[in-house]
């Protein structure tokens, strides 16, 4: 689960900026909140802002730690990465720094790096309120310098090790990710971090696409919660289901080709260049199939009608998108970071959706999203302490605020508030006559 999260000089971030899942005093909605050792943390946020106010930004810089961790190196152009609105940022390095709990400990990293090196690079066991030293690095006039906890310096072999690793290691390469690699088994810690990076933090661009139909072909669960979600909401699906058929249009080369690629992935997706349905290829049973998800809607009858999935709505098709997102969310303890959550969905969908999990008692994730939707300003679903605003200053740096910073009572329509500007995070528009429109 992510506690705080911290970016300087990186795209619209000038000067170091917070985000955080702390939660205040405010009663509602409890089980939106767990326990962290001795901490209290939030299990959801919304954020909102006028476009351009660094919204999105927050979740590329997320996106931007984890892929340098997963990859293990710096490979991005650096300087095209910082704060462009002010000319001294471009000789100044990138700050990017995260505090995460998972399984059961506190871990808090950060790095810090130029076009050419890393320049500092820390992780740390935070757990009893105190950093407890998992490795520092750091560079001064071109020599890399690496420490461990004291305990573990003292031996002489132990001497040689970091000694071996300074000089290893290209400084360009994350050492959170060469350790976890290489020597997984003498630094748990380490590759417990590792894990999270890669496994537990899940993003979700609002360009991606999830396909649904492996999800339910793999998972009956899966199948079986989409059926329930889509029969309370009001998309006219009435049922769902799966078709299964031989792959008899296949030669055999293209039959053993596709052998070959489920033994690696376990599922291969083909799509159709004509009519674009999709069929998930698995292996069951010993026998290759394809699988196709079907839609059903009810006619005028009240019978049963088949239609393929393309012939839904873009927005029913995103809807789907998010059902087995949503299910991992209820289910797992993982942490999802959605951009702008509501592409394409109704306003009155949206809601419907994000109010059935949040108000579940049960859930185990982290949802954090940013969004334009106003209708979701409801004190009956968000807790004011996970409603943050992103604003630009007077130099165009990005800062967040959370809407618990004011003054409010529990009856207050945020909503109406914010559209008001009362809150801010929304945009300053122009006077339209000025544009002379006829």
């Amino acid at each position: 689960m992510i506690i705080r999260f911290t970016a300087k000089n990186i795209f619209s971030f000038k000067e170091e900026t917070e985000f955080q899942m702390f939660p205040n005093k405010a009663s509602q909605l409890p089980h939106h909140k767990f326990n962290v050792g001795e901490y209290e943390i939030l299990r959801f946020s919304a954020i909102y802002g006028a476009n351009g106010a660094g919204k999105s930004n927050l979740i590329k810089s997320i996106a931007l730690l984890k892929s340098i961790v997963k990859e293990g190196k710096i490979e991005a152009n650096v300087n095209a990465l910082k704060f462009k609105l002010d000319d001294s940022c471009l000789t100044k390095p990138v700050s990017l720094a995260i505090e995460f709990y998972f399984d059961s400990k506190i871990f808090y990293y950060t790095i810090t790096f130029d076009e050419k090196n890393i320049l500092y690079e820390y992780l740390a066991d935070t757990t009893n309120r105190t950093d407890s030293l998992i490795f520092e690095r750091t560079i001064e006039n071109g020599v890399q310098k690496i420490q461990f906890p004291e305990e573990n310096s003292k031996d002489k072999k132990e001497k040689y090790f970091v000694e071996f690793v300074e000089k290893l290691i290209d400084s360009k390469e994350v050492l959170l990710t060469f350790l976890s690699k290489k020597y997984s088994e003498d630094f748990e810690n380490t590759k417990q971090a590792y894990k999270w990076f890669t496994t537990q933090l899940i993003i979700i661009d609002p360009q991606d696409v999830v396909t649904i139909t492996p999800y339910l072909v793999l998972n009956p669960d899966t199948k079986k919660f989409a059926n329930q979600l889509v029969s309370t909401l009001n998309t006219g699906i009435a049922k769902i289901d799966i078709e299964t058929q031989d792959l008899d249009e296949f030669s055999k080369e293209d039959v053993k080709r596709i052998t070959n690629r489920i033994k690696t992935n376990s599922f291969v997706i083909l799509t159709d260049s004509t009519t674009g349905e999709s069929v998930t290829v698995v292996s069951e049973n010993d026998k290759i199939v394809s699988k196709k998800l079907i839609i059903y809607h009810k006619n005028d009858k009240g019978n049963l009608v088949e239609l393929p999935f393309n012939r839904e709505s873009d927005g029913t098709q995103r809807l789907f998108e998010y059902i087995p997102l949503f299910e991992d969310i209820i289910n797992s303890k993982c942490v999802y970071l959605i951009d702008e959550i509501e592409r394409s969905i109704h306003p009155l969908m949206i809601k419907e959706l994000i109010k059935k999990m949040l108000l579940n008692e049960n859930i185990k994730g982290q949802l954090i999203f940013t969004t334009h939707e106003s209708n979701l300003l409801d004190q009956k679903i968000l807790r004011p302490d996970e409603i943050w605003f992103a604003q630009k200053d007077n130099v165009g740096g990005s800062r967040f605020y959370s809407l618990s910073d004011y003054n409010i009572s529990n009856s207050v329509d945020i909503e109406n508030g914010y559209l008001n500007g009362r809150f801010g995070g929304i945009p300053f528009l122009s006077n339209l006559k000025e544009l002379n429109w006829q």
